[in-house]
């Protein structure tokens, strides 16, 4: 009996594992519309019961791109938080360098970003379309093999797989703008040239993106998913990618919907906290990807961990502009605002956040003082004067560490709703609640007891959203992709990257990086040449607009 249920697992992983190589077969290469079909062969066997279901859902949620592991997935992703301006990469080989800083888009750097250069981009235009093809299987396989299954698990995972498809389109939406539409397994030995799809337009991309995610929030449970998609994880996504277009009131009210599913709340276990394994799937999660200490470990330590205590790497090094930014604990109030602030002791008086996110002269980390030539010392690529502690527990069990990865948090559900509503201009005291929140828990004082008033314009709540947002979010992969929807890249973007050293008793700034920002192109990324000349439809018109082809300035 033992030999016959061995074989029969052994039956079912060779056909998971061929129909896995099918869906996946062109994902390192730029051929990935040309598709060999066996999954007739194989789908029998994968999708003859829920548990071979579940498995081959479980692979498609494993290729979610976890932004603090090298190949997490079988594919290295670089940090994009290394894009923006509050940190920069140790290396001067990696994307974050050559793309993210210098926005070089040469051949060299081209070929590197699109034949997924290691570390890649979490966007990669043929790996996200992989992933959504697997989907697309996934969904047609449960519909074709409906009787092997309950109604129940048939409905949720159907809705599972739609939420995952979304997440996938958004990602590369956000980077290429319009996309393909495709919801069905194309395979170009039965359907020919049908498989080729034309382009979509940036707004129709977002309405079938936004769509689905309704439709299949209504399917997913009303919970605290631990690694699986709910309903508050789909609508979180929805008023991401309305407040990221720009649909101010569509994004209030989807973001006032997650709070008012009464299943989320901020993490009371403290900020520091919040990023370590006691707080994994904890109440403030709404979706991330899932580790598992000692198997499906995170790398998060080992890449951005400090150099000198427990050999990270310091792959991640925060600016100057990022740390000017933090509050002064006790007013609450911006450094230029505050008289007590002393440039030559900068690093006195800061807002707890601060101190449970960056490593700085003098101060105490996992038992080691850090002194400035630990600090800066371009000699050695470290070019900023801080280290990231943000997230990295003490003590250190590399290895070992399974810190889950946040893809959403109910902070940041916060902090839309409330910037969405000071875009409207509909500024009341939800608006207020919502920020000071996010503020209290960082044990800054509230609006009021900081300015003193409880009316504020337009103009200075925003102000004080965006700043709130890039210091509760920071090293979280968000600040590039709002400084693009805000339209300010162009403005911070071209502003030196700086950094800080101690000499002769007293802090120096220095200038590490000149960033380039081209507003007449990288709002969006170039779509690789290749993709184009693949599928001869993308090079069509839609309804007189220009939406196809390369994007425009490439």
């Amino acid at each position: 009996m033992k030999i016959q249920e061995q074989m029969k697992t052994n039956i079912f992983l060779i056909g998971l594992s061929l129909l896995s190589v099918t869906v996946l077969t062109t994902s390192c290469g730029e051929d990935f519309l040309t598709v060999v079909s066996q999954e007739q062969l194989d789908s029998e066997v994968v999708f003859s019961d829920s548990s071979g279901g579940d498995l081959f859902l479980s692979d498609i949620y494993n290729n979610l791109p976890d932004q603090e592991t090298l190949n997490s997935d079988g594919f290295g992703y670089d940090s994009f938080e290394m894009f923006g301006d509050n940190a920069v990469a140790r290396y001067d080989w990696c994307v974050s360098w050559n793309i993210g800083i210098a926005r070089d888009y040469g051949p060299n750097n081209t070929s590197f970003l699109y034949a997924h250069g290691y570390p890649s981009i979490p966007f990669y235009y043929p790996r996200m379309m992989a992933n959504i093809r697997k989907c697309n299987v996934f969904i047609k396989q449960i519909e074709d093999h409906r009787e092997n299954y309950p109604e129940e698990w048939l409905i949720k995972r159907k809705a599972e797989a739609r939420f995952l498809r979304a997440y996938f389109y958004h990602l590369a939406w956000m980077a290429y703008g319009g996309l393909p539409i495709i919801t069905i397994p194309l395979d170009r030995n039965t359907q020919g040239d049908d498989i080729f799809y034309p382009r979509s337009t940036f707004e129709k991309t977002f309405e079938f993106i936004t769509k689905e995610l309704a439709e299949c929030a209504l399917d997913l449970p009303n919970e605290v998913g631990a690694g699986h998609a709910t309903r508050g994880a789909a609508l979180t996504l929805k008023g991401w990618c309305e407040l990221f277009a720009g649909h101010y009131d569509l994004a209030a009210a989807t973001n006032l919907e997650v709070m008012k599913l009464n299943v989320y709340d901020l993490y009371q276990g403290g900020y520091g906290a919040l990023f370590t394994e006691q707080a994994n799937n904890c109440e403030e999660s709404i979706f991330a990807y899932q580790h598992v200490p000692g198997n499906k470990i995170s790398q998060r330590s080992m890449l951005f961990g400090p150099i000198g205590a427990y050999n990270g790497w310091g792959f991640m090094q925060p600016t100057q502009n990022l740390v000017e930014e933090y509050r002064m604990a006790e007013s609450g109030l911006p450094i230029s605002e505050d008289p007590s602030f002393d440039p030559q002791n900068p690093y006195e008086g800061r807002e707890k956040r601060f101190y449970e996110s960056i490593i700085y002269h003098k101060c105490t980390f996992s038992g080691k003082v850090y002194e400035a030539q630990d600090l800066y010392d371009p000699a050695s690529n470290f070019y900023t004067g801080y280290f990231r502690c943000k997230g990295i527990a003490e003590p250190l069990n590399l290895g070992q560490e399974g810190y889950n990865f946040f893809f959403f948090r109910y902070a940041e559900v916060l902090l839309s709703y409330a910037e969405a509503k000071i875009e409207l201009n509909e500024i009341d005291a939800s608006v207020l609640e919502a920020i000071d929140r996010v503020r209290n828990r960082g044990e800054l004082p509230s609006l009021e007891e900081t300015y003193g008033k409880t009316t504020f314009s337009q103009d200075e709540l925003r102000t004080i959203v965006r700043t709130e947002r890039r210091i509760e979010l920071a090293f979280e992969g968000k600040r590039y992709w709002d400084l693009i929807r805000w339209r300010e890249a162009e403005r911070l973007l071209n502003l030196p990257v700086r950094g800080i050293s101690y000499e002769n008793g007293a802090y120096v700034e220095k200038t590490v990086h000149s960033m380039k920002f081209d507003a007449s192109k990288n709002y969006l990324f170039p779509m690789d040449q290749g993709w184009i000349d693949l599928n001869p439809k993308w090079q069509e018109q839609n309804t007189g607009e220009f939406v196809h082809g390369q994007n425009p300035g490439y």
